[in-house]
């Protein structure tokens, strides 16, 4: 039985997808197996796949009618054999030590994750294959710790990508299927069980910033799954209380919330789809608590109307709580004054 089963879902990558099975197949250590999920691809993805499985005994192929990514990952999980996890997206690349790097560090830390950083760019780096010496650190993935990750703009802390994890882990809390940003919103939940990670500081993962992939192509109704994920994320940490991540979270949900808004809105001319956005985000918000600022930036981006009642009342409110009654009384009646002199 393998140790290592590497999942890669394939859809439209045919330009990209030897480039990745490459660099897998190229690992220093050769313990593990590759399930290549053809996800309904319409180029020459299935044949490609196929053609790896026919000339090396570690590639499994499993074909399915296009369902997504996140239904992709699910299906290769009932097949894997290997005791650890690692995803690969079928356009980026790894380091031909990722691996056993990874393995190793989470061999020797005990930990069910290991975790290394990634390089972003449009184009393989000419140097990215050139051989690493690497170490790597323990870290607790208590609420501090893990506010720090997320401070440090550890962007691999929230993808599946760049990570080896153990089986059980990702089986306890698998992929939504059907939604894009789902690895962001399941990610969270392994870090928290895993309780530990192995941190490696270097960068063994190659991830190709592609304009025409989901996330990062023209704008339209399936963006609005990064809210969904930010409120379950927001959820889960409340519910785990990590109220500084939460905080965190809740401030993009702020901003991401107000601007998708905006473009449903404006761009779309999508009112109900609009209205859906405000509405939840308002359930939201009564049942988790947002900071002030957050609050004010969803009332102003979501009710502009409802906001200019709000900014007089706050500042009633706050003179009332600064100087007392007397302080309120005297800029009611100088406002009064004003007014009765214009």
């Amino acid at each position: 039985m393998p140790e290592i089963s590497v999942i890669v879902p394939v859809y439209n990558a045919e330009s990209y997808l030897r480039c990745c099975v490459d660099s897998i197949l190229s690992q220093t250590v050769s313990d593990f197996e590759l399930i290549l999920v053809d996800d309904g691809s319409p180029d020459g993805c299935g044949a490609i796949c196929d053609a790896y499985a026919a000339r090396d005994s570690r590639v499994r192929v499993l074909h399915q009618e296009n369902q997504g990514q996140a239904a992709a990952r699910n299906h290769a999980l009932t097949v894997a054999r290997g005791e650890w996890i690692c995803f690969v997206d079928s356009d980026d690349a790894i380091h031909p030590q990722m691996l056993e790097i990874l393995a190793k560090a989470a061999a020797e830390s005990g930990a069910p994750i290991a975790m290394c950083r990634m390089v972003e760019a449009p184009e393989l780096p000419p140097d990215f294959f050139t051989p690493v010496d690497a170490e790597w650190e323990t870290l607790s993935m208590a609420e501090e710790p893990l506010t720090k990750l997320f401070d440090a703009g550890t962007y691999p802390g929230w993808v599946a990508c760049a990570k080896l994890l153990r089986r059980e882990l990702v089986a306890e809390h698998p992929f939504c299927p059907g939604r894009v940003y789902e690895d962001n919103e399941a990610v969270c939940h392994w870090l928290v069980a895993a309780k530990t990670i192995a941190s490696v500081p270097r960068s063994l993962y190659y991830y190709r910033t592609n304009p025409d992939s989901t996330t990062q192509s023209r704008f339209t109704l399936k963006r609005l799954d990064y809210l969904w994920a930010l409120e379950r994320i927001i959820r889960f940490y409340h519910s785990a209380h990590y109220p500084a991540l939460r905080e965190r979270f809740c401030g993009l949900y702020a901003e991401a919330a107000t601007g998708y808004y905006n473009r449903v809105r404006d761009e779309l001319n999508n009112v109900p789809a609009a209205k859906a956005i405000r509405k939840s985000a308002w359930r939201l918000v009564r049942e988790i608590p947002f900071t002030k600022p957050q609050f004010e930036t969803m009332l102003c981006g979501l009710n502009p109307g409802l906001s200019r009642l709000y900014w007089p009342l706050e500042g009633l409110t706050r003179t009332l709580r600064d100087e007392g009654a007397s302080g309120l009384v005297r800029k009611l009646r100088a406002h009064l004054s004003k007014g009765a002199g214009q």
